[in-house]
């Protein structure tokens, strides 16, 4: 790019053509090209979600969600069957999880498969039905929801059901006011997929 890029990385932000164009046509500005392109690179790098489903076209299709009742978080339903027990929420695949738990995480990878043994759910923030922890916890037979902001709803002890066949987490009433201190009314009536 005989210094037309300020960073490495910004070849990354053109398009093909606009490369092209630049080869050809040494007056071609690439850095005015990459600015617009960088800004939406940084706007989608702080998202706090993941999509389910784009289009072709860029836009962000959501389905239709039921507003949950107070104590029901409302995300995507990825693994069928319904199942009750303890929250862990886990930041890695060694973190330990406790047989008949509710394995919870912003997203899983293969290091992760030996926790969905023990796991009686499994609640996810990422992921749709081809994702690593649907997969998964369909093999192992266990119910599964994602599109649910597990780190701001969510906490190690509480006592949940999880519905994968509906896409609801239901905390346990009782359970919900012993934790109502640390979490907000909007955190425990419903996250928005």
């Amino acid at each position: 790019a005989a210094g037309r890029l300020e960073a490495e990385g910004d070849v990354f932000h053109v398009s093909v053509q606009q490369l092209d164009a630049a080869i050809k046509e040494s007056s071609f500005d690439l850095r005015a090209a990459v600015t617009p392109n960088r800004a939406t690179y940084a706007r989608a790098k702080s998202a706090k979600s993941c999509p389910m489903l784009i289009d072709s076209r860029g836009r962000i299709l959501k389905p239709n969600l039921v507003e949950g009742e107070p104590g029901a978080l409302v995300g995507a339903a990825i693994s069928p069957g319904v199942a009750s027990g303890r929250v862990r929420v886990c930041t890695c695949s060694t973190d330990p999880i406790a047989p008949g738990e509710v394995l919870v995480a912003i997203v899983t990878d293969p290091a992760w498969t030996p926790m969905f043994a023990g796991a009686s759910a499994v609640v996810l923030q990422i992921g749709g039905a081809l994702q690593h922890g649907a997969l998964c916890a369909r093999e192992y037979g266990k119910p599964a929801v994602s599109g649910i902001d597990v780190m701001a709803s969510l906490k190690t002890g509480m006592q949940v059901t999880v519905d994968g066949n509906t896409g609801i987490v239901r905390i346990d009433e009782s359970l919900r006011r012993s934790f109502s201190r640390r979490l907000s009314d909007r955190d425990l009536q419903g996250v928005e997929a």
